[in-house]
């Protein structure tokens, strides 16, 4: 019985850890975003336009500038940040089935 209480208690620690690291690192991609994204202009060369891309392990940020002429040119390199929320969900899942394991092979065991 003891075990169970103390798996019970990893679990609800381990899920309230990934559940707050998990918040910040949104918020701390959703800030780039924004950031890029603040950053849009518009002069008289043309139109200043951020761009996004956002796969598994990282979200990509760069900017094109579209002249008068239709044409795009980019004007910086790409700046890229890890794509936290998407590694700890895949970490949480990951520490998840391994407590559903240890709390199966302890109830097997006992």
């Amino acid at each position: 019985m003891v075990k169970w209480r103390v798996y019970a208690a990893l679990v609800i620690i381990f899920n309230v850890l990934m559940i707050v690291a998990f918040i910040f690192s949104n918020l701390y991609i959703w800030d780039f975003v924004n950031t890029l994204t603040s950053q849009a202009r518009y002069d008289s060369n043309g139109v200043v336009i951020p761009q996004i891309q956002i796969n598994a392990l990282q979200v990509t940020g760069w900017f094109d500038a579209w002249t008068s002429d239709g044409i795009a040119v980019p004007t910086a390199l790409p700046t890229s940040v890890p794509n936290y929320p998407f590694i700890l969900f895949w970490i949480a899942m990951i520490g998840n089935i391994a407590f559903a394991v240890l709390i199966l092979r302890g109830k097997k065991a006992s």
